[in-house]
């Protein structure tokens, strides 16, 4: 009551709402412009692959986007490990804001496509994995990593049967510590899952079985393949949580509420940021591979300084000094720690004895790690429309093309914009989504 003024709840509601659309536009004409807005956008975007769908009262259903920049980016340069993610959408009409995003050479969060639906089921997941499909195809060396909603897990296996799916391991272990009990036992099932070698996966997987079988039942039954980094019959580096969606999810908090068009126009609007920054960044980098992976190189050569190295033959060594003797070979790149073979960057081991025949530990990396694969994933601009709405000429069938909005229903009780954040909300919040990964777990110490 700042101005001696006071008005309920539902009138200041109204009146937000009210100023929102006055700045944003009405929400019923932004499923009008829908059809003329992705026309204008693929003109401005060559490549690019737009899509929507109506129902049979011609109210809208689905809505796909994915710009032909960041999908060729991804092919040359992109570690192919695609994280999906729903989330829900604050405007009038609701919907569901669904996600796919990867983590480029230099691990910060890049875009692949979005999606706008109606509801987040088997029918929205199943349609939008074939709208990726469009621009991603099916491969064994492709894959998926997500939450345990069923219906992604359906639609994965559906559209994408040669690809292998990994689910987040931090919401197992939320499932872990909500269902069961067990002291210790959520850190030993993350320090499983993270763990590089058989040898040292099972050892752990037998403590978790002696505290708790049943805890160690339900890691089986949710499939050790999933969850298990050495256990993945494919490959997933460094990526076991679907934070960077959830990150891209969080970036996008207040457009969330906007409605669609604007929402869109924000989506966008981040890409051309971010493809700028990270051109900008990669053209003045002068070293060989990107600044995470060469500060990740530098921590290495630190711990390895002591070790000793023994030729067994022109391209195989015996490393001697750290928790256990390991088996580097430089031709196949792979080390038996297991590191080197799981992340395609060199372990403190093989940088050791690569140093001992004169090798840089760059050759030794794998080329989505280079400056030069982190600049082509940004050579090219996520360009805006160019023309003012007034002006936008589209075909004679889009022109014609109408959308009607939603059905709108109001949900029950008092309306609100965000759900109460949990402890976990506020911890991702704090940590930020500056286009990088969450670092590190509070609870179980996972570094993502």
């Amino acid at each position: 009551m700042v101005h001696g003024v006071e008005i309920s709840y539902s009138l200041a509601w109204d009146a937000r709402e009210y100023a929102i659309n006055a700045v944003k536009g009405i929400p019923e004409k932004g499923y009008e412009k829908i059809p003329k807005y992705l026309h204008m956008m693929k003109e401005a975007n060559p490549g690019s692959h737009t899509f929507y769908e109506r129902d049979t009262k011609g109210r809208f259903k689905f809505l796909f986007i994915s710009f032909g920049q960041s999908v060729r980016g991804f092919f040359a340069a992109i570690r192919k490990v695609i994280v999906v993610d729903g989330t829900f959408l604050k405007s009038k009409y609701k919907g569901v804001l669904l996600v796919t995003t990867v983590l480029d050479g230099n691990s910060s969060l890049y875009h692949i496509a979005f999606g706008v639906v109606d509801s987040e089921n088997d029918l929205a997941w199943n349609w939008f994995m074939r709208q990726l499909n469009v621009v991603i195809a099916d491969d064994h060396s492709l894959a998926f990593v997500s939450d345990r909603n069923s219906s992604i897990a359906k639609a994965i296996a559906r559209v994408y049967p040669q690809a292998h799916h990994g689910i987040c391991i931090h919401h197992l272990l939320n499932n872990v510590v909500t269902y069961f009990s067990g002291k210790g036992v959520v850190g030993l099932v993350a320090k499983a899952s993270k763990a590089y070698r058989a040898a040292d996966f099972r050892k752990v997987f037998t403590a978790i079985f002696a505290i708790s079988p049943e805890i160690g039942q339900y890691l089986i039954d949710a499939d050790v393949r999933k969850w298990a980094r050495c256990q993945f019959p494919g490959y997933r580096f460094d990526i076991r949580t679907t934070n960077p969606a959830e990150s891209i999810n969080a970036a996008l908090r207040t457009p969330r509420e906007f409605p669609v068009i604007p929402l869109l126009d924000s989506i966008r609007e981040m890409m051309t940021r971010w493809f700028f920054k990270r051109r900008t960044l990669s053209s003045k980098h002068s070293k060989p591979l990107t600044i995470a992976v060469e500060k990740k190189i530098d921590r290495r050569i630190e711990k390895g300084k002591t070790f000793k190295v023994f030729p067994v033959s022109d391209h195989r060594f015996l490393v001697q000094g750290d928790t256990f003797d390991c088996s580097v070979d430089l031709v196949r790149r792979t080390c038996s720690c297991g590191k080197f073979d799981l992340m395609k960057i060199p372990c403190r081991h093989a940088i050791k004895a690569g140093f001992s025949v004169g090798i840089r530990p760059h050759t030794l990396t794998d080329d989505m790690y280079t400056t030069a694969s982190w600049r082509s994933a940004y050579e090219e601009s996520i360009n805006p429309i160019s023309v003012p709405e007034d002006a936008w000429k589209v075909p004679s069938h889009v022109e014609k093309s109408k959308i009607l909005p939603p059905e709108s229903r109001r949900a029950a009780g008092r309306r609100k914009k965000r759900r109460y954040e949990t402890a976990e909300d506020k911890i991702r919040s704090s940590q930020g989504t500056q286009g990088s990964t969450v670092r590190k777990c509070s609870r179980c110490g996972i570094e993502d």
